[in-house]
């Protein structure tokens, strides 16, 4: 073959491994044969046009054999060629990497049921969720809404991170062992998954040990551990490279039925909107910024592309309308509608944190961190670093496969996405800059409708799937190279992965199996209506703002509701400035108010209005917020003087005091109930 058969154009997306001379190589002897006395002329990059020879032109013959000549001149699509993982390559990546995810969270596999990854408070919340699912099925609920927190209004769950298809998939192993056990299940597959599907994608374009270099990119980057915290819905970004496949099969290989890619695509689609709505909507972005792209470096097969393409896609949007429709309709037509639910321009990258790591990474000198503190919003949303020597080997690779249009389309992806990740505005060391005219592009998307609740920060999720490309193809081009430049980039890119290292002992939360909760302790005696009836009797829960208040009414088996301010979305943020008397009680910092005449009109009114017939105050520790056993103790003896009657106690270590039987709401606020003498908490041990 000779140069111009190679040709300036590369493999983009339609060539195959691991160069573009050995993919023009491979896609020539997969054309069809040719006919007797014919020969193969290239005319476009996936065409082949058989021409009849000129002996073949210049013989007589029936009119027959010259039409059937003409016919010959028919372009032949020719399919581009791909590598294939194997399912053994599959089966020991996921291994790897399973094994790498639970050396990380050892911590909290110490002791699954009672630890959960990351920090208290979002982890609890997601126990919740785990929790409400079996439960709502299995009482007839509607597994989409709640009034069992926030109530009487509820949540709507299509407006929270409520992962339905994970708790749906895990709903055994909830009523097996628990809540915290299927968290700790799914999060840690989180990352063995995302690696082991972006292995399986890049292996289309690249060689074993570079799909395996930028599937760690993918699947343990920065962004994976700095989310892994709470964020589960976040971490769930196994679909990306599934996408990624599909869009390469469906926009540039075509070679099986459309109906089929776009069947696979709707569905794909579907489960990710039951997973992570928010991942979703940055992957369509993500999507629409690379084919874009592509289709500009290919403009001259756009036509001969756009027939099957359109086909597949047609097939997967109607599949999806029909499976996502009532969820939609659910969500924006149904009760409890929230939106606008963050500040907005806090929670984006930093222009240095490209450069700069947080402390969840484990080379970060305190110089460095020193930096890195200044960044807004907190450290789960600050995890876009790249790091310096992976930056640079990308370079390397814009160079190396520069004729590789797979390579323009994988820095459309990290560009794009990592531009998007930056907000509306640039902001450098946690300081706004030329915020007053200098625009960026997502503050376009956020004037779209339906993307203006997106984090931009957790753009960086997309963006770490076009760096490992990036990588995995500069790895695969190094092989032309001579051994010194091979074995130099091979050091940097060890060097740039090793930069990505996350801290050894990641944080687990403990949450106490407490027997007030996991024993019943705190069920009510009396309920308005059965268990799952939808009319569940309502609990105090003090104070309101904890989360692992989730936990623990899950643990409990939902024998109770909550009228709490409990962090879901839609029980605060809003709500919070016409938030009721009692759910301010016991807040940390807060002062407890004396018991006037006033105060006791209120709180009464507050116990009458959200029909309250039990009153708990949960221990001090562990808490989000975190409260003081001081703060719990002045919380105790101020609901004592209230009602006029010491409470029930828990023998656990940190102790729950329960009130299960109210005085009329008339004698409280009129203060006709027993006198307490002031004093502190009643003694540990009383039952």
């Amino acid at each position: 073959m000779g140069p111009a058969a190679r040709g300036p154009a590369g493999d983009g997306l339609a060539g195959g491994e691991p160069s573009s001379q050995d993919a023009d190589i491979e896609l020539e002897a997969s054309a069809p044969a040719l006919p007797p006395g014919s020969v193969r002329t290239a005319v476009a990059p996936n065409l082949v046009v058989l021409a009849p020879t000129r002996h073949a032109s210049t013989q007589s013959g029936p009119p027959s054999d010259v039409a059937s000549a003409g016919a010959e001149l028919a372009p032949v699509p020719r399919r581009p060629s791909r590598g294939k993982a194997t399912a053994r390559e599959l089966a020991v990546v996921f291994v790897i990497t399973l094994a790498l995810t639970v050396v990380w969270w050892h911590l909290a596999w110490e002791f699954p049921r009672g630890n959960q990854i990351g920090g208290a408070g979002d982890a609890d919340e997601y126990s919740w969720f785990f929790s409400w699912m079996p439960f709502a099925l299995g009482h007839g609920l509607n597994p989409l809404v709640s009034t069992y927190v926030n109530f009487p209004s509820g949540i709507n769950l299509m407006w929270n991170t409520s992962v339905l298809l994970p708790s749906f998939l895990m709903a055994p192993v909830t009523l097996i062992w628990g809540a915290p056990v299927s968290y700790n299940v799914v999060l840690t597959l989180a990352p063995a998954l995302a690696c082991t599907f972006s292995y399986l994608a890049l292996r289309r374009w690249t060689g074993r040990l570079p799909s395996l270099a930028g599937c760690l990119v993918v699947g343990f980057s920065p962004y994976v551990t700095s989310q892994a915290v709470g964020h589960l819905a976040q971490v769930l970004i196994a679909s990306a490279p599934l996408f990624l496949i599909l869009f390469d099969r469906l926009l540039v290989v075509q070679s099986a039925q459309p109906w089929r890619e776009g069947l696979v695509l709707g569905l794909l689609a579907w489960a990710q909107l039951l997973t992570g709505e928010e991942v979703l909507a940055m992957e369509a972005v993500t999507a629409a910024i690379a084919v874009a792209v592509l289709c500009l470096l290919n403009r001259a097969a756009l036509a001969a592309h756009f027939g099957y393409a359109w086909k597949s896609l047609k097939v997967a949007g109607g599949l999806f309308i029909v499976l996502a429709a009532p969820f939609l309709a659910f969500q924006y037509f149904g009760p409890d509608r929230v939106q606008n639910v963050h500040p907005p321009d806090v929670y984006v990258s930093d222009l240095l944190n490209f450069v700069i790591p947080t402390n969840i990474t484990r080379l970060a000198p305190s110089s460095v961190l020193a930096v890195s503190r200044n960044f807004t919003g907190n450290g789960s949303e600050q995890g876009a670093y790249i790091g310096i020597p992976l930056l640079i080997f990308v370079g390397i690779t814009l160079y190396l496969a520069r004729r590789r249009r797979v390579t323009w389309v994988a820095l459309a992806i990290a560009l794009g996405a990592g531009v998007l990740s930056m907000g509306s505005t640039l902001h450098v060391d946690g300081h706004r800059e030329l915020s007053s005219f200098l625009r960026l592009p997502d503050y376009l998307l956020q004037k779209l409708p339906l993307f203006h609740n997106l984090l931009p920060d957790r753009f960086a999720s997309m963006m770490f799937l076009g760096v490992g490309l990036l990588l995995a193809l500069g790895l695969e081009e190094l092989k032309r190279l001579q051994l010194p430049l091979r074995a130099g980039g091979a050091a940097l890119a060890v060097i740039g992965l090793a930069f990505f290292c996350p801290i050894i002992n990641y944080p687990a939360s403990s949450s106490p199996l407490y027997s007030a909760f996991k024993a019943g302790l705190a069920c009510p005696e009396a309920t308005s209506g059965p268990r799952g009836s939808g009319r569940p009797t309502v609990v105090l829960m003090l104070p309101a703002a904890n989360e692992l208040n989730l936990l623990w009414q899950a643990e409990s088996g939902f024998c109770y509701a909550m009228p709490s301010d409990t962090g879901m979305t839609g029980t605060n943020g809003g709500d919070v400035s016409r938030m009721r008397f009692l759910l301010k009680l016991g807040t940390p910092g807060a002062p407890v108010p004396a018991i006037t005449p006033a105060v006791r009109a209120e709180a009464a009114a507050d116990i009458q209005a959200l029909n309250i017939k039990e009153i708990v105050v949960g221990p001090e520790a562990p808490a989000v917020p975190p409260w003081t056993p001081q703060g719990q103790a002045e919380v105790v003896v101020w609901v004592q003087q209230l009602l006029g009657q010491d409470p029930q106690q828990t023998l656990d270590s940190n102790i729950t005091y329960i009130w299960k039987h109210l005085p009329p709401v008339s004698d409280i606020a009129s203060g006709h109930v027993p006198k307490i003498v002031l004093g502190t908490k009643p003694p540990p041990g009383r039952k």
